[in-house]
């Protein structure tokens, strides 16, 4: 509530801490090694089933487990040819399958995985000094395999 309440500029790109927008607009240019189309993103037409798993979660059921939240949010970053539009991309996807959609905690949510409520890390492309995740680390810390295969039960009852 905080978050929306206190900073004007809580559904664009503006609403990130200083360092954060700062690092992300010093590695717009960067390449990437995948660039999807907003149509391919919302279809889970990625290259990455884990990612696809979570935006089915949250097409068909309204949400999205949090840590998968993130990971989503920060694929859009990496596979989305400039961070403003990544952070369109993400907060266009959240408020329109989302429960929390258009709510002060999807709000947060979104900017979270941007850098909101993180401090700065180590430098890398694409990120800059934002908070970085992958696969290896999902594959690490979650039980990412019954996770997708949970998706994929619940996909097989709403095709």
């Amino acid at each position: 509530m905080n978050f929306v309440h206190y900073n004007d500029n809580y559904s664009t790109i503006r609403s990130l801490p200083e360092w954060a927008y700062t690092t992300l607009m010093e590695h717009a240019s960067d390449p990437r090694e995948y660039e999807y189309s907003l149509k391919e993103l919302e279809n889970a037409e990625t290259h990455d089933e884990y990612w696809n798993a979570a935006q089915k979660e949250m097409v068909i059921t309204g949400k999205m487990h949090g840590y998968m939240r993130m990971y989503w949010g920060k694929k859009i970053l990496e596979w989305t040819d400039h961070p403003e539009k990544a952070y369109d991309i993400a907060l266009y996807l959240n408020d329109k399958y989302e429960i929390d959609g258009r709510d002060p905690n999807g709000f947060a949510g979104v900017a979270w995985c941007f850098g909101k409520h993180d401090r700065a890390w180590g430098e890398r492309e694409i990120f800059g000094k934002v908070r970085y995740m992958n696969d290896r680390g999902l594959e690490r810390k979650f039980r990412i395999q019954e996770y997708v295969e949970r998706i994929e039960a619940i996909e097989d009852h709403f095709p």
